[in-house]
């Protein structure tokens, strides 16, 4: 997301892949909600340095950027609170003077993603961050084997196509060709 795109959102709505936090001084508690969230949907943006007041947005800047970044990223990827590693992308912008910070946090290949323990487990409906259900939590492991299944059946699928079609193609080239080369020329 580049620095008019932001602009462009701020003057929408938070949505399911958008979700603005204050965090002027330090990193939000609620910020791992939505980590996860996003992690278990389609991925999304959190931008920090915003405020929301109703469905005005208010730039008020971070203060120390460059700690709330490294804070946010080394969490992260240390899997010290995340069951998974997350590696998001990060943008730095200035707007009116102040530093705000976005963090494009990507749909997690591996299901469900959460912090600390399992009822930890967050999905985004709409603009807001939801504790998954049993059945939510059910649903992603599920979907995450099946997923793999899947993949690995492919994978092996495309093995042997791969192989079968050398052999196809090796055959061709010693046997065939050169028998059939006098009824082309025929033609």
């Amino acid at each position: 997301m580049n620095k008019s795109e932001l602009l462009n959102r701020l003057s929408d709505i938070e949505w399911d892949d958008f979700e603005v936090k204050e965090a002027r001084s330090e990193l939000p508690k609620s910020i791992w909600e939505t980590v996860s969230a996003f992690s278990n949907t389609s991925g999304g943006w959190i931008v920090l340095g915003v405020s929301k007041k109703g469905k005005r947005y208010d730039i008020l800047g971070v203060e120390n950027a460059e700690k709330q970044e490294q804070d946010f990223t080394t969490v992260l990827r240390s899997r010290s609170k995340f069951n998974v590693l997350i590696n998001p992308k990060c943008m730095k912008y200035l707007i009116d003077g102040k530093t705000v910070l976005a963090f494009f946090i990507p749909s997690s290949g591996q299901k469900p993603v959460y912090f600390g323990s399992l009822i930890n487990t967050f999905v985004r409906t709409g603009s807001g961050d939801q504790r998954a259900t049993e059945s939510e939590i059910d649903a992603l492991f599920r979907d995450q084997s099946f997923g793999n299944t899947i993949m690995c059946l492919f994978k092996g699928l495309e093995t042997m196509l791969t192989i079968l079609l050398e052999w196809v193609i090796a055959d061709l080239r010693m046997k065939t060709i050169p028998n059939w080369m006098p009824c082309v020329k025929g033609l």
